[in-house]
């Protein structure tokens, strides 16, 4: 795995700026706000690794936004700006915003943990967590690992099953339906054998006996305590605009526009930089890499 850009940096300094970018996708509650860190994280996306990742996930996040925007408006029904009427019920502007930010959040919340899976590996994970709690920190990168590995045996099984004629795209409902529980047993029965496997390994080789050493040793340089002090005072001004309540769009009892005005300028420039950090590091890597092979 590469160690330029981003992933150069200590797994601390790495893992403060998730966090910090998540706390901001709760509370910075404006749809431009919203918006601009959507982009720029599928624009980090598009620097990492072309999007691959995001890809497998985009049909998920895709539904749930949707849902999120189409229940939003039908279940709030407080405002005082009435749009149409659907099905005899009032659906309201406001509750029409407030589903574009819920749906926008959650989407910003869903992108930064993508990205974060790929920029802290299982060991940065390890090292992080490991001293504090070894057991949870091993069960936690278990789990994550355990999602994509069950959907790649589980595509694996219905390759396996089609040949021999079972399938849970043909047939009635019914015959589908039986099939689709025969191959959940053969994934779960599998994966739990596996299970068994792992812990018997790992108890053999002494896991947990001692107190664990780490593979490879992070150490902070110059670089990390400066990146560290950026993104701690952009959090910090990020959190005092939302304490201004200049980064929340108000809905009720009046609704703001949604334009920005004055001070928020301030503040979207804040959290525009913040959101650049990673972008700029893997962008100015792009660029030495291409300017490198223009010049061979």
């Amino acid at each position: 795995m590469s160690t330029r850009g981003v992933r150069s940096f200590h797994p601390a300094v790495m893992l403060a700026y998730y966090v910090v970018v998540i706390i901001g996708f709760m509370l910075s509650q404006h749809p431009v706000f919203l918006a601009v860190g959507v982009g720029f994280l599928f624009v980090f996306h598009f620097l990492i690794d072309k999007g691959k990742q995001l890809k497998t996930w985009s049909t998920m996040i895709f539904t749930l936004a949707i849902f999120i925007l189409v229940l939003t408006p039908v279940f709030n029904r407080r405002g005082n700006h009435i749009l149409f009427y659907l099905f005899g019920n009032q659906v309201m502007l406001e509750a029409i915003i407030q589903g574009i930010m819920l749906a926008l959040t959650l989407v910003g919340i869903l992108l930064a943990f993508i990205s974060l899976n790929q920029i802290i590996s299982q060991d940065r994970f390890l090292y992080l967590f490991a001293r504090i709690s070894p057991q949870w920190a091993l069960l936690s990168m278990l789990a994550v690992r355990f999602v994509p590995l069950l959907k790649k045996r589980l595509k694996e099984i219905e390759e396996i099953q089609k040949v021999r004629g079972f399938s849970v795209t043909k047939g009635s409902i019914k015959e589908r339906g039986k099939n689709g529980m025969l191959f959940l047993q053969a994934l779960l029965t599998g994966s739990l054998e596996q299970s068994i496997q792992s812990a018997d390994s790992m108890s053999a080789r002494g896991y947990g006996q001692q107190k664990r050493t780490q593979y490879q040793a992070f150490t902070m340089k110059n670089k990390d305590w400066y990146a560290l002090a950026f993104i701690l005072v952009t959090g910090s001004c990020m959190v005092f605009g939302w304490w201004l309540e200049d980064s929340v769009l108000s809905l009720l009892p009046v609704l703001e526009t949604s334009q920005l005005e004055q001070r928020e300028w301030l503040f979207i420039a804040n959290w525009s930089l913040l959101l650049a950090f990673p972008l700029w590091l893997e962008g100015k890597e792009v660029a030495k890499w291409k300017f490198y092979l223009q010049k061979t």
